[in-house]
């Protein structure tokens, strides 16, 4: 016969499971709920429906919101405009950040403590603060109003987070691996490529999720550093959407599901990888 005590001690911590799990999904449903309702509403084919019954869902879904974002509100030409601002953003701050992690954690030359702290002082920066130099630069430069006036400031801004994940990440890795790779004659570029960086490839994920994200939800750069309608990004050209359709929700609300819904699609299938990367440096 069963020790009922016994029984009653192993329910208990399943029924606090079974709690924190609703708890849990309870917090899920009210953070995703106003995402959920922006894409509902977006699929109604009026003001009046959205207004008349904000809650319901749509009685059909109608596509020609979208539609009418994406030709008249030039959400596609938006959206090109921030896959190529993104993407190129995303592999130079790799590209980068590898090398300076590499070498601030592997190699020792003179100011490398300095050069830490500058990459330090970097996180914290406010964009406002250098806003005004880095004008003058870009027009300096003539490149002002185009992709790279994006590309190379966003690059810059996600460059101390990167250099420093990775000289974390690197400097965690044993030394006496770099020691048998010098004695079995590896090159230093042999050992950085085929070594280093596949051992990396969870910060690096990381690091390419975390840039993505950042670079498409930007906006105070996108609007103030690119004047020409056709070269600006989808948060930046939603503004001139809306003033150009401030009456016409259910497009403005179609135009916001292009600009949320693939940053949250995005951090639902690789969330596992970041938490993994941003960890792995600790327990290595």
């Amino acid at each position: 016969m069963r020790n009922p005590e016994k029984k009653s001690a192993f329910r208990a911590p399943r029924g606090g499971q079974i709690l924190r799990a609703v708890g849990w999904m309870v917090v899920a449903v009210v953070a995703l709920y106003p995402v959920l309702w922006t894409v509902l509403s977006s699929f109604k084919g009026s003001n009046e429906a959205i207004f008349g019954h904000p809650f319901a869902p749509p009685q059909r879904i109608n596509w020609e919101n979208y539609q009418r974002a994406l030709r008249e509100g030039h959400m596609g030409d938006f959206f090109i405009n921030s896959l190529w601002v993104t993407g190129l953003t995303a592999w130079l701050t790799v590209v980068l950040g590898a090398w300076g992690g590499f070498a601030l954690s592997k190699k020792d030359f003179p100011l490398r403590r300095l050069w830490l702290a500058l990459f330090f002082i970097g996180m914290v920066l406010p964009v406002q603060s250098f806003l005004i130099p880095l004008i003058d630069l870009l027009q300096f430069l003539r490149i002002h109003d185009s992709l790279w006036a994006l590309i190379l400031p966003y690059t810059a801004m996600n460059l101390p987070v990167s250099v420093l994940l990775l000289t974390a990440f690197f400097s965690a890795i044993p030394a006496e691996i770099e020691e048998a790779a010098r004695m079995d004659g590896v090159s230093t570029g042999r050992f950085y490529f085929s070594i280093l960086l596949p051992v990396a490839r969870p910060a690096i994920g990381t690091l390419v999720v975390i840039s993505c994200l950042n670079t498409w939800n930007e906006f105070l750069m996108a609007l103030l550093l690119i004047v020409s309608p056709e070269m600006k990004t989808l948060p930046a050209g939603m503004i001139a959407f809306e003033q150009a359709h401030n009456t016409d929700y259910p497009a403005l609300l179609a135009g916001l599901s292009l600009i949320s819904v693939p940053t949250l699609l995005a951090y639902a299938l690789f969330h596992k990888h970041i938490m993994r990367g941003v960890t792995a440096g600790a327990v290595k």
